[in-house]
């Protein structure tokens, strides 16, 4: 008798129940079914590191020093900030999106970095966004943050290791019995998205606890998940870079307020290429006629 086991829409094993004594060891396995390792090994790889929690900042004062967020690595009791200072949340005047898709603080779960901006006048942290995640529902989030794939794996007994969990900001791996929704589950259309990413390479990142589940092949783990967050797309094309400044001494995609000093060596950025730079940032192109420029000046 075959059992299809699934949890709240989630498919999470194939166990087969049979009086048919077991082959002979010498005897050659006839499944079509491909072993965990062989799947892993075969995984393209992803980053599992720099993930932040972001919350608005309430207190009210002028900005940038407040009315921007607080953000926060999961899994990490501290998280080292733009200044350098590792607190329990560091606070940024402002999310950089960097081309992808903007999602609402409360249900955003961002990789990214942290870079500074400002003048003299004073510098304030701004979080770059390089990858945006969002909350399939509106529950709080509880436990521990993984990246979850369903491997494709089916077995003859329970419980099957099944999924593949990978902490983030820890890169622990292992595999574990399949994943249970401990929320209400989403719209049909949702789930459905749900379960063609859990078994894509990225699959989705998922905040839970553990569960033992045992049966006739023993004891292992499940994943009871509180929260299920998918990957937003990125934006078809990022914003154009532009001179801006007092003396359009700086090249960034929007404008930026300066002061208005004048310097000798802001002549040698007239000529110069404002454009996206190998990081994804806006930036004056190094070239032999700017580099030569600015050590004139």
């Amino acid at each position: 008798m075959f059992t299809f086991v699934y949890l709240r829409g989630l498919l999470i094993g194939l166990a087969l129940v049979s009086m048919v004594a077991p082959p002979s060891p010498k005897a050659p396995s006839t499944s079509a079914v491909p072993e965990a390792n062989n799947i892993i090994e075969a995984e393209a790889p992803v980053l599992n590191s720099s993930f932040y929690l972001v919350r608005p900042d309430p207190r009210k004062c002028a900005s940038p020093m407040c009315g921007g967020y607080f953000v926060r690595l999961v899994n990490q009791g501290v998280t080292r900030c733009a200044n350098g200072k590792r607190m329990s949340e560091c606070y940024v005047a402002s999310i950089d999106w960097n081309g992808s898709n903007e999602v609402e603080p409360g249900k955003a779960l961002i990789r990214g970095l942290f870079t500074t901006r400002g003048s003299r006048n004073g510098k304030y942290g701004v979080l770059k966004v390089l990858e945006s995640w969002e909350a399939v529902s509106s529950g709080s989030p509880q436990g521990d943050f993984f990246r979850v794939r369903d491997l494709g794996v089916r077995c003859i007994a329970a419980p099957c290791q099944t999924h593949r969990e990978t902490k983030l900001n820890a890169n622990a791996t292992r595999t574990i019995a399949g994943v249970n929704l401990k929320f209400d589950e989403p719209a049909s259309e949702v789930m459905e998205e749900v379960n063609r990413s859990m078994t894509g390479p990225e699959g989705v990142l998922a905040v839970g606890a553990h569960r033992t589940v045992t049966g006739p092949a023993g004891r292992s783990q499940a994943l009871d998940i509180t929260q299920l967050y998918l990957r937003k797309s990125a934006s078809s094309a990022l914003k154009p870079c532009i001179k801006t400044g007092c003396s359009s001494q700086i090249c960034a995609d929007e404008t930026v307020m300066s002061t208005c000093e004048y310097k000798a060596e802001y002549a040698c950025y007239k000529k110069a290429t404002c454009e996206r730079q190998a990081d994804g940032n806006c930036g004056f192109t190094k070239t032999k006629e700017l580099t030569s420029c600015l050590a004139r000046h």
